[in-house]
């Protein structure tokens, strides 16, 4: 199966979507004077590969790259593109730690074997970088707290920390006048953890976050489409509803379903497991 192809989504935003292994979504925000790249890929190969396509498109080469958050398959890419790197404060000491790994195979397995690293992500980077193997961590040469704007000339992205389970470095980028919202994995369950999960407490400020921006798109790290705000609203409802129903019946999954307002499908049934494993974390 083909990669996916870079598409155009709006008048400045050009989109990359994600792939195998663990290939997550790349923008591309192209301004009158600078260009700005979301997320940095996978790996160099993932970095290249997205460069040379927007290239092919006659798009200008990044000036500067914003990282979400500091999950590997998102930040091994940055010293391919070889330009300013934007990082939040907590991104940017997990890259202090990436930095000093050993990503050999064995190095991998061990991690695994002590809970410092995920099976499925030791997976996903063997098979996205296969023996032998060089990782460059980059490291950040913009470092902000809670927020930073940047300014390409006819078009604006704000950065603004936003945290959540899945990494509380998360971050969302916020196109203007484009209203596109780079949401990154902000909204997925926590992996790093025991058990992957989704707490009230995290997940909740989160969605008021993301809904209070003027977007009417949104890119999410590893969904195959960019949402409409009503598919978004759909979503978080869920999330929301799914919530309410463990708070309500606890660590009972079959009462919590058989209550739901509609008829429960996949996401409603992972998102009720979800908070019922987040529970004894409130």
């Amino acid at each position: 199966m083909s990669n996916p192809a870079l598409q155009q989504i709006s008048e400045h935003v050009y989109w990359l979507p994600p792939a195998k292994p663990d290939r997550p979504s790349l923008c591309a925000v192209v301004g009158a004077r600078h260009t700005l790249m979301l997320d940095s890929g996978a790996s160099d190969a993932h970095a290249r590969e997205f460069l040379d396509s927007l290239a092919a498109l006659g798009g200008p080469a990044p000036d500067y790259v914003a990282l979400t958050h500091w999950h590997w398959d998102h930040v091994f890419g940055a010293a391919e593109i070889g330009v300013p790197l934007i990082a939040h404060q907590e991104t940017a000491q997990r890259l202090a730690v990436l930095a000093d790994y050993d990503w050999s195979d064995a190095a991998l397995n061990a991690r695994v074997a002590s809970g410092e690293e995920i099976l499925a992500c030791a997976r996903d980077i063997k098979l996205e970088l296969p023996e032998p193997r060089t990782v460059r961590i980059a490291r950040p040469d913009v470092v902000f707290d809670q927020a930073l704007d940047v300014h390409l000339g006819d078009v604006d992205c704000h950065i603004r920390h936003v945290g959540g389970d899945h990494a509380s470095d998360s971050c969302v980028i916020h196109i203007q006048p484009d209203n596109v919202l780079f949401l990154g994995d902000c909204l997925y369950d926590a992996i790093y953890t025991p058990v992957r999960h989704f707490t009230h407490r995290r997940l909740f400020p989160l969605i008021e976050a993301i809904l209070s921006f003027d977007a009417d798109q949104f890119i999410e790290g590893h969904s195959p489409a960019v949402m409409t705000r009503s598919e978004l609203v759909d979503l978080t409802n869920k999330m929301q509803h799914a919530a309410r129903l463990v708070e309500q019946f606890g660590d009972d999954e079959q009462a919590a379903l058989s209550h739901a307002d509609q008829p429960t499908d996949e996401d409603t049934i992972e998102f009720v497991r979800a908070f019922i494993a987040g529970r004894s974390l409130e």
